[in-house]
């Protein structure tokens, strides 16, 4: 059974403080500057969020972090997304670091995630094509590992991976630090830095692997992509705002088209999209409290699926009312329109995502 709750303190806290840095940080000048930068650059910002708090947030305070619930990491990760934040916040924080405190025991955990909780190294997860495990094979003690991961985001400045990788059909992590494989930084579309990772033969110490880390892998990319979709809600909430403004003061015939009965109405179907969304994203948030993996999995596909619609919905809409300023460098919405491009694709298929929620159901 799900129960909503209000926003508690930490959560509004969070949230507060996320407005503030996008404020201070993320005006449209300010943005530019930051993707003048090369991708392989260390963000400007880590540092700054890593002293709020932000790559904690939902590791257990027994690791090293705030403790925060998914449901609580929600409001912050949506300002994020409203302010088109560069920092690869998610990948590190909820991808990474709260997998990695399900998947090692707490004494190892607080010990391992130091000093990326602190900002003093970035580290993200790698896997193979459409999320596969990389091979590995053994050679006397060691591991061998070969493979290819698509554009990762957070990939290209950090200084060490965890692999999903598979061996004898079970699934396990390696960490590789980013010296021993080919990686190759560029940026996405919408100016978030990202990097192709080859991993050639690469070797480790097989007892340096962790092992029976399904559940905790399973955990980590929910919450992960739980963070995309928060992330997208923000985008799209803003996206309305900023049509509904430009509605209101472009004229045309001699009076605001949001006058026109017609763009009334999409201004409502975008309203409703935009509802809809943060809904299922709050449904999401509230599932991964669940002990259950299929009941968390189910809702987090049926958010990731409802999400994506309404943010193409609201995405063509917004271009539609905008004209071709919409896809402008000149406006935020255009940005807006680009990185919704990238969350849209983030985290698995649309297809992928229906027989997944058909398995769970």
């Amino acid at each position: 059974m799900i129960r909503f709750e209000l926003p508690t303190e930490e959560a509004l806290l969070l949230k507060d403080t996320a407005e503030r840095f996008v404020a201070d940080n993320y005006a449209l000048k300010q943005r530019a500057k930051a993707l003048s930068a090369a991708p392989g650059d260390v963000p400007r910002h880590w540092a700054e969020m890593a002293e709020l708090g932000w790559l904690a947030a939902c590791v257990p305070e027994e690791a090293g972090g705030l403790g925060l619930t998914p449901a609580q990491i929600v409001p912050m990760m949506e300002v994020l997304g409203a302010g088109l934040v560069l920092e690869p916040v998610g990948a590190v924080s909820l991808g990474c670091a709260a997998m990695l405190a399900r998947a090692l025991s707490p004494g190892d955990a607080a010990e391992r995630l130091a000093p990326l909780l602190a900002g003093e190294t970035i580290e993200v997860v790698v896997a193979g094509r459409d999320g596969a495990p990389v091979p590995a094979r053994r050679e006397g003690d060691r591991l061998v590992l070969s493979g290819t991961s698509p554009a990762v985001i957070g990939a290209a400045a950090a200084d060490a991976f965890w692999v999903v990788a598979e061996l004898d059909g079970s699934r396990l992590l390696a960490r590789v630090a980013a010296a021993d494989m080919a990686v190759t930084p560029c940026r996405l579309v919408d100016g978030q830095a990202a990097a192709q990772v080859f991993l050639d033969d690469v070797t480790l110490l097989a007892a340096e692997a962790i092992s029976g880390c399904d559940a905790a892998l399973e955990f980590g990319g929910d919450l992960a992509l739980l963070g995309v979709l928060a992330e997208t809600s923000g985008v799209i909430d803003a996206l309305h705002k900023a049509t509904l403004d430009y509605v209101r003061m472009r004229e045309q015939f001699g009076r605001p088209i949001g006058k026109f009965q017609v763009v009334q109405h999409k201004m409502a179907d975008m309203f409703i999209a935009c509802e809809e969304a943060r809904s299922m994203v709050l449904l999401a948030a509230e599932a991964m409290e669940s002990d259950d993996a299929a009941f968390r999995a189910k809702l987090v596909s049926a958010a990731r699926v409802k999400v994506s619609d309404a943010a193409r919905a609201v995405l063509r809409d917004a271009v539609q009312l905008h004209g071709g300023m919409g896809v402008s460098d000149e406006l935020a919405v255009g940005h807006m329109v680009k990185r919704l491009l990238v969350l849209t694709q983030t985290g698995g298929s649309r297809a992928a995502h229906l027989k997944r929620f058909a398995r769970a159901a």
